[in-house]
């Protein structure tokens, strides 16, 4: 009877239904309890307090994509610190999910996507060029009190890479303005490019900015290096 229950649930997750699947937290916390076995979608772990999440909660929805199926979930949050998608169970334990089998995951309209191995937020899309966000964190080292020497507590920030692919190929991007006109091959397309930030009224630092950028650079394909 138990043997059957595990082929029926994997039966039922890998079928190639027309319509969405539900996933919820309590759908997964009862074949752990049971023993069903869903380790071949992610594992449970102990909560770690020291983790990074993207959001302050976990009242969030989400869709995975997954050998072209699409998963709804509930209670889903990306892992900053792992840079892969946890759900809670209890204050003490988490579901993580499998990032090898996963294609994409959406979370409150954040779609994330896999770039070796590594998973990326979705800044801009337009057919097969990308604008993509890296989510990690900085350790920052404690002061140290000048008058026993000693050493204050490290802590973490937040920190952003960022990403354009055009067709297959990836580049790194600072968004400052000397990163962004090194994109660029030769000094006269950089003066067009100055010219249309100047005229647009757009900053370099600013992601919704850069966004109107890559699209001049992508009308332009040619400048880039």
């Amino acid at each position: 009877m138990k043997k059957s229950a595990i082929l029926l649930f994997i039966f039922c997750i890998y079928c190639n239904y027309s319509y969405s699947q539900r996933i919820t937290i309590k759908y997964i916390e009862s074949r752990l309890v049971t023993h069903q076995g869903v380790e071949f979608i992610g594992e449970l772990k102990d909560s770690k307090s020291a983790d990074l999440y993207m959001l302050p909660n976990w009242d969030n929805e989400g869709v995975m994509f997954l050998n072209n199926k699409k998963y709804l979930l509930s209670n889903i949050n990306f892992n900053i610190s792992t840079n892969c998608f946890d759900s809670r169970i209890d204050r003490e334990k988490l579901f993580s999910y499998k990032s090898s089998t996963i294609d994409s995951v959406e979370i409150n309209d954040h779609l994330f996507k896999r770039v070796d191995d590594v998973f990326y937020e979705v800044l801009f899309e337009n057919e097969n060029n990308y604008f993509l966000k890296r989510h990690h964190f900085k350790v920052h080292k404690g002061a140290i009190n000048r008058l026993n020497l000693s050493v204050g507590k490290s802590y973490t920030t937040l920190d952003y890479n960022y990403l354009i692919k055009l067709a297959n190929v990836f580049e790194k991007v600072e968004l400052n303005k000397k990163g962004i006109i090194n994109l660029l091959k030769d000094s006269e397309d950089q003066e067009l490019l100055i010219q249309f930030v100047k005229t647009q009224d757009l900053s370099y630092k600013k992601e919704k900015d850069f966004i109107e950028i890559f699209k001049y650079i992508l009308k332009n394909k040619n400048i880039i290096q």
